[in-house]
């Protein structure tokens, strides 16, 4: 039986005959029982290999098409009832069966064995026909000796003609890894410089060793701290010392004037820098000069930066000094202050508080006048307002130290005489000119033209030294009454007014 059917065999598959093939398939199928038989081709098919989910890429299928009506399918052919081995098969008693018509299977006769597969058997079929199409094919004869042999489970699906290709992820995952690591350690670079840089700028390093002067205005913003501080070489990033500002309160600790401050300077040393206490702030030394007036003074101090013109005259008028020499009642009058600003040489701060840069002046009034001069006005029986107002007169006469007692001598007699009232005193009539901006006359209106109004002007007219403080405080003892300017640039005095016009008339006068 095994020879007959290798015959067959090799005349059906012809030069695709493998003998180890078929040798291991005989090997492998049981021995059939003397009373079976069935064929090889009675066989039932082997069950269906499961397949994998179908994957992009995969070929497509042909889908059997279902829309055919259940009644045009083709009806299964009736199977050959297989001759019973020891007698009949249970329930075949005939065909009818045991339980009625069509229950039970119909008897099919024994046939003998052949070597070849009969050919007028009917096909069998792989599965049982879909509910919901029509029914397959009926399966060849030739079916049942195809054989499949699945090597490689990943290319099952791949179309016969289909390239194969490596996939793409495993053939770009070396590139793309070593993109990503390259990525990677750009960025890290990156982060680490800019790191470095900004820690420089906060800390310092590299920096020259230079001290430079920047002011700070009064009103500021940290916005413009940054603008000057990086103007002026101190900083690289404002938008870093912006936000070290912010969380150190910088705005709070920060005092606008002008400051000297080094470039090596880190971001903290630089605000404590810029505070009173902590602060290096720029001095200036300013000399005031005895006889300068109060606009005198104040364009000064702006001219040497120390504050400006209008910060001073509104300080000068509004902020109450606390001193036993000023009127509280000529509180909000910007000369009130007139003749108390002592002359002398001062350190200020640049962009220094106005307020504090009028009270060093007041302050060192205040120390040179002392009780000892006080109890000199008092036995005069003048006020020290008034005895600063003859000293301002002296300072802005006097050609020289030695005639300062000499004119103070004839301020007093004046002031003491029932006949001349008038100082007329032309120095008056300058300051008048000063404050109304009219021209210098003698007729000019104002309290201060001392040929108009009787005794002594409302206030001083001028910021008088100490050499003049004392001359007025101990006048000469003289007769004189009139004094007039010669080429020389002093005075020449007289006790009478001929004398006095005869000098004017004459080419030693010069006035």
């Amino acid at each position: 039986m095994k020879d007959n059917n290798a015959d067959y065999w090799k005349e059906l598959l012809g030069d695709a005959y493998d003998e180890e093939i078929m040798k291991l398939l005989s090997e492998a199928q049981p021995e059939p029982d003397p009373g079976d038989t069935k064929s090889l081709s009675d066989l039932p098919p082997p069950p269906p290999q499961p397949r994998r989910p179908k994957e992009i890429g995969d070929a497509p299928t042909a889908k059997i098409p279902t829309d055919r009506p259940r009644a045009e399918r083709p009806q299964k052919p009736a199977r050959e009832q297989r001759p019973a081995r020891e007698g009949k098969a249970p329930g075949a008693e005939g065909p009818e069966g045991p339980e009625g018509p069509g229950k039970g299977r119909p008897e099919r006769p024994a046939k003998p064995c052949r070597d070849l597969p009969r050919q007028d058997k009917a096909p069998r079929q792989d599965k049982a026909p879909r509910k919901d199409g029509p029914a397959p094919e009926p399966r060849k004869p030739e079916d049942d000796f195809n054989l499949d042999f699945n090597f490689d489970e990943e290319y099952r699906d791949v179309p016969a003609n289909s390239p194969i290709r490596p996939n793409r992820e495993r053939r770009s995952g070396c590139l793309g890894g070593l993109l990503y690591a390259t990525f990677i350690i750009c960025v890290s670079l990156l982060i680490a410089s800019l790191g470095w840089l900004a820690a420089t700028d906060v800390l310092g390093f590299g920096n020259e060793n230079e001290v430079v002067q920047v002011t700070i205005p009064k009103e500021y913003s940290i916005s413009q701290v940054a603008d000057i501080l990086k103007d002026a070489g101190l900083i690289k990033y404002k938008s870093l010392f912006q936000l070290y500002a912010r969380f150190s309160d910088a705005d709070k600790k920060i005092v606008g004037g002008t400051y000297a401050l080094n470039k090596n300077y880190d971001y903290r040393a630089l605000v404590n820098g810029m505070t009173l206490r902590g602060g290096k702030r720029v001095e200036v030394e300013v000399t005031i000069p005895e006889g300068y007036t109060l606009k005198q003074i104040f364009q000064l101090l702006e001219a040497n930066r120390v504050a400006t013109e209008a910060e001073l005259w509104a300080a000068a008028a509004d902020y109450d000094f606390n001193y036993d020499f000023l009127d509280e009642a000529t509180l909000g009058d910007k000369y009130r202050l007139e003749g108390f600003l002592f002359p002398d040489t001062y350190r200020f701060y640049m962009g220094d508080t106005p307020s504090r840069v009028i009270n060093k002046m007041l302050s060192n009034f205040d120390s040179k006048f002392t009780e000892e001069l006080k109890q000199r006005a008092d036995e005069l029986g003048f006020t020290v307002k008034e005895v600063v107002t003859i000293a301002s007169l002296i300072e802005k006469e006097a050609g020289n130290d030695q005639e300062r007692p000499t004119i103070s001598s004839v301020i007093h007699n004046r002031l003491k005489s029932r006949d001349l009232k008038y100082l007329q005193v032309d120095a008056t009539l300058y300051y008048a000119a000063s404050r109304t901006g009219g021209e210098v006359s003698t007729s000019i209106e104002s309290p201060y033209n001392t040929y108009l109004n009787p005794g002594l002007p409302p206030g001083p007219i001028s910021n008088p030294g100490l050499s003049s403080i004392k001359a007025a405080l101990y006048p000469e003892k003289t007769n004189y009454y009139y004094y007039a300017l010669n080429k020389q640039g002093t005075h020449n005095f007289f006790k009478d007014y001929n004398s006095h016009a005869a000098f004017v008339q004459s080419d030693q006068y010069g006035g």
